[in-house]
């Protein structure tokens, strides 16, 4: 999936050369045990806030890295764990979020 993400309400808009090129491997968890992994490759997002501000970091996440998991399920509960797999920003790999716990 190639996509373009806008900035949210939640930050201005991202200055150029702000946006970074990122691949997510994605476990999508929901009740009852029911496991559906899926990826994400090479989109471009606004890249993340500076380090120090932990309200606009939350706030990039649910923007930004929260917006690719899910798999369409509206019922019951969920779990989200992401893991950056590549990215234009090398200290952003390996990065972990973790959504609904």
């Amino acid at each position: 999936m190639d996509a373009l993400v806008t900035p949210s309400m939640h930050e201005p808009p991202a200055e150029a050369g702000r946006f970074i090129t990122v691949s997510l491997a994605i476990e999508n968890r929901y009740e009852g045990g029911l496991l559906i992994p899926t990826q994400v490759t090479n989109v471009v997002i606004p890249a993340p806030p500076d380090e120090g501000d932990a309200d606009a970091m939350d706030a990039w996440e649910y923007d930004h890295i929260y917006s690719f998991t899910g798999t369409g399920r509206t019922h019951g509960n969920s779990w989200y764990d992401v893991t950056v797999t590549a990215c234009s920003d090398a200290s952003l790999i390996g990065s972990s979020y973790a959504f609904g716990y």
